[in-house]
C-alpha cells in the first residue's frame, strides 16, 4: 500500500463486533505501509442502549485504551526515528449521536477529550434506538418509508455537525448500506454538504461501503461532488474491524477523489477547530 495514505477509521474487539484485538490491529497498522493511522474505537454508550457491549467499548476500557495508544504511538515514533517505515499513530474515537439524548453524546465526547483522545469521529447509527445499519435489524426497513428514514437521519446528521464537538463525520450516507435509497437523494446531499461546510469540520470518504450490500463509497458520487464544490476537507477511512481491512480500497477511493478534483487527503491530528489538520497528496 502506498505510504501516502492515512487510514482515519479503525476498530478492534474492544467495540464488541470486530475480529481482531487492539494489539493485533496495532501490529497490523505497524506493518501496513500507511503514512498515518487514526485509531477510532467506539466510545461507551449508555447501559440501556448497549447493555451487552456489542457495539461500544466498556466504560472501564477508555483510560487503558488511551494509555495503550499513547505508548504505541511513542514506540512507533522511536522506530521511525531509527529509520523504520512505521506510520504515525493518532489517538481517536468514534462517538455516536443519540437523538434521544444529545446531551449524553456531548458529555461522552467531553470525557473522551479529558481522557486524551485527540480526534473524534461523529456518527449516526441509531434513530430512536433503531440501529438501521445492523444486519440483525434490517427487516425494520421493510416496515419504514425510505424517505422518512432519510429525512430523520439527515436531520440528526446535521444536528451532529452543528453540535461543535466532532472533528470528522464518518460514513456520511450510511442509510444506503442495504440499498434503501430514495429515488433522488440529492436534496439531502445538498443540505448536508452546506451544513458541514459551514461548520468547518471534515467529512470521511469511507471504503467500508465497498464491503457492504451497497458496494459503494460513503459518500456516493453526487454527495462527494457537493462536498468538493464546497471545499469540505476529506479524510480516508476503511472502518476496519479486522487487520486485512486496514487501508482497504484506498487506491480506488483516491482515484475517485482525483476524478472529482481533489488532490489532497485531510489528516486530522487533533481538534480540527484548532487547525490541527495536515494535507497529504493523493
Amino acid at each position: 500500500m502506498p505510504s501516502r495514505y492515512a487510514d482515519c477509521h479503525i476498530h478492534s474487539t474492544l467495540c464488541g463486533h470486530a475480529k481482531h484485538t487492539l494489539p493485533e490491529m496495532l501490529e497490523g497498522i505497524r506493518v501496513s505501509g500507511l503514512h498515518a493511522a487514526v485509531f477510532t474505537e467506539h466510545l461507551p454508550l449508555p447501559e440501556e442502549v448497549d447493555p451487552n457491549r456489542e457495539v461500544s467499548m466498556r466504560f472501564s476500557d477508555l483510560d487503558p485504551y488511551v494509555v495503550t495508544l499513547k505508548e504505541t504511538a511513542e514506540r512507533f515514533d522511536s522506530l521511525r526515528n531509527k529509520g523504520e517505515d512505521v506510520p504515525h499513530l493518532i489517538i481517536g474515537a468514534e462517538a455516536d449521536w443519540l437523538n434521544q439524548d444529545p446531551a449524553w453524546s456531548k458529555r461522552s465526547v467531553a470525557k473522551a477529550r479529558e481522557a486524551g483522545v485527540d480526534v473524534i469521529l461523529g456518527s449516526v447509527h441509531m434513530l430512536d434506538g433503531w440501529a438501521f445499519d445492523d444486519p440483525a435489524q434490517v427487516d425494520e426497513w421493510d416496515r419504514q418509508e425510505t424517505e422518512t428514514v432519510w429525512d430523520f437521519y439527515f436531520t440528526e446528521w446535521i444536528k451532529t455537525v452543528k453540535s461543535g464537538v466532532y472533528d470528522v463525520m464518518a460514513h456520511p450516507d450510511l442509510p444506503k448500506k442495504f440499498n434503501f435509497i430514495p429515488a433522488d437523494p440529492r436534496e439531502y446531499y445538498f443540505e448536508a454538504a452546506a451544513a458541514i461546510a459551514e461548520a468547518g469540520i471534515l467529512c470521511e470518504v469511507s471504503t467500508g461501503g465497498l464491503r457492504k450490500p451497497c458496494k459503494d463509497l460513503y459518500p456516493s458520487q453526487s454527495f462527494l461532488d457537493e462536498l468538493v464544490r464546497r471545499d469540505v476537507g476529506l479524510t480516508l477511512g476503511s472502518d476496519a474491524h479486522s487487520v486485512p481491512e486496514i487501508g482497504y480500497g484506498f487506491d480506488y477511493a483516491a482515484e475517485q477523489l482525483l476524478k472529482a478534483g481533489v488532490i489532497h487527503q485531510s489528516l486530522p491530528t487533533g481538534p480540527v477547530h484548532e487547525g490541527k489538520v495536515e494535507l497529504l497528496p493523493l
